[in-house]
């Protein structure tokens, strides 16, 4: 005959079987809105036959609970992972080409550099009306000054901007060394719960969560390799990741990355952050995530394949300057400049634009006739940043340099003047654009990167959310059929239940048979 008491152990591994089920249903349910959670399902398996005494026949030996798994799908994970940083870094251009797009928006508006240019042709027809006027020459004095003001102002803002791209760049890389560390210290928990043969799917949860997060402040490659098997058999995991060819965290180890400020006065990247590892000094320049587009957006030149970031549109402006101080100053091959001509003393050689209120001479020597790469050289220290009046304009208003004759009698001469009224509304100073032309491509430039960047973000937003929707899909929880689940587990444990107290009403009954 079977073992007396297999039907009441049969019966008792099926209660407590369904009371375990029932508990991760229950966790489950409690956890369908924790940010990260993975629904946790139930593995449940016969208990081989137990031993018998008659004929061949063999029964049961009840149920057991064999594993409580954690719902994950890698694949999806690292597919996830990859969008997210794209997604990212494309979120991060479309706001950043935003806020530029405000600062140079108003170039062709009301109060904007078109409508400070006509005052300043405005001031130099007066003083072409009448050259003689200290009044004229006031205003044209202030004209000029209000064209340095503007273009002073624009590459103050650029340089703002950029300046607060770097701070991002420090806070983004605190914010993954932070990520590395706690992800270090959760493999470090889990492999020992691994070890030991405990559940550690919370404390993977957790790790989960952040990685996603790393995710999107850089691109990230995940692999999980085996590490030795625990005390119960099991498989014991270590996790490893890289960033940039690097590996950023292996097991409970984590490296970390280092903002180093470059100090070099004479170069557009002083005062900017190099990002490097602290072990190697290793630059890291990550192509995508928050980071890589905070690079690109800080330092992209638009050269040699460069993204086209806010360096490339402070060069764009300090162009213009140089372009158009330039020509004002010394002329074109059609028309004669400012240093061309002589103010009211009978001099020659002044400019009217230098950089940091320059006197002319200390600008650009005269004494001979200066060469070409001479020329080059001075105006090359211009930028839209430093761009001001010569000292002598600024100074003494009867330096401007109206007349194209050195005879002081001829004070209605505005040869010169005129000859600079018709070179800044001629195409020819700018490779046949005009001055506003030229800006306004800069900024129909910048329109374009950012409906691009926008377009692209909208994109990539909806591929992540796709990808999130097919990872839900096998790791969130249901709380309709986790309910229908406790339903089932509980009719299991009532059932079972119902088995144990009919086995007891049997022993029982034996047991009175046998005493009586």
């Amino acid at each position: 005959m079977s073992s007396t008491f297999t039907g009441l152990y049969s019966a008792t591994t099926g209660l407590y079987a369904s009371q375990a089920a029932m508990s991760v249903a229950t966790n489950n349910i409690s956890n369908a809105n924790t940010d990260g959670y993975s629904r946790k399902t139930v593995t449940q398996s016969a208990i081989g036959p137990a031993a018998i005494y008659i004929s061949s026949a063999s029964t049961g030996s009840g149920t057991e609970i064999t594993s409580i798994s954690r719902e994950r799908n890698a694949l999806i994970d690292a597919e996830y992972r990859n969008e997210n940083s794209v997604a990212t870094a494309w979120e991060t251009k479309s706001t950043t080409l935003g806020e530029l797009e405000d600062v140079l928006e108003d170039i062709s508006g009301e109060d904007g550099f078109d409508t400070i240019m006509s005052e300043f042709s405005t001031a130099m027809e007066d003083v072409s009306t009448d050259p003689s006027s200290t009044d004229a020459r006031t205003c044209l004095q202030q004209a000029g000054q209000a064209v340095c003001d503007y273009l002073n102002s624009m590459a103050t803002s650029l340089s703002t901007q950029r300046a607060a791209l770097n701070d991002d760049v420090k806070t983004t890389v605190s914010e993954i060394n932070s990520y590395s560390e706690q992800i270090a210290a959760l493999n470090q928990q889990i492999q020992k719960a691994q070890v030991g043969g405990t559940d550690a799917s919370d404390l993977e949860d957790q790790r989960d969560l952040l990685i996603d997060k790393l995710s999107g402040l850089v691109n990230v490659e995940v692999t999980e390799t085996a590490a030795g098997t625990s005390v119960s058999g099991g498989k014991v995991t270590t996790l490893v990741i890289s960033i940039d060819g690097g590996t950023l965290v292996n097991g409970g180890n984590y490296r970390t990355l280092e903002c180093n400020e470059i100090v070099d006065s004479t170069s557009t990247e002083n005062g900017m952050y190099e990002v490097t590892w602290s072990d190697t000094g290793s630059a890291v320049t990550p192509k995508s995530g928050q980071l890589g587009a905070l690079l690109d957006l800080r330092d992209g030149t638009g050269e040699n394949g460069e993204y086209k970031g806010v360096l490339y549109y402070m060069g764009q402006l300090d162009e213009y300057a140089q372009i158009f101080a330039e020509a004002f100053n010394e002329g074109t091959s059609s028309y004669s400049g400012h240093a061309d001509g002589y103010d009211s003393n009978g001099d020659t050689g002044i400019c009217f634009f230098t950089y940091d209120e320059t006197s002319s001479s200390s600008f650009l020597d005269r004494t001979s006739t200066p060469t070409d790469s001479e020329v080059a050289t001075a105006y090359a220290n211009i930028t839209a940043a430093n761009i001001s009046l010569s000292y002598e304009v600024l100074n003494d208003v009867s330096t401007i340099a109206a007349s194209s004759s050195s005879d002081t009698t001829e004070t209605e001469n505005a040869e010169n003047i005129q000859g600079l009224i018709d070179l800044c509304e001629s195409k020819e100073v700018f490779g046949n654009c005009s001055s506003s032309d030229y800006l306004e491509s800069m900024t129909a430039t910048l329109g374009t990167a950012n409906s691009y960047a926008t377009t692209q973000s909208k994109r990539h937003d909806e591929i992540l959310s796709s990808v999130d929707t097919r990872r839900a899909s096998v790791s969130s929880v249901s709380t309709t059929e986790e309910t229908t689940n406790l339903v089932l587990y509980q009719e299991g444990f009532a059932a079972s239940a119902k088995s144990v107290s009919m086995w007891q009403e049997v022993y029982q009954t034996m047991l009175d048979m046998v005493n009586g």
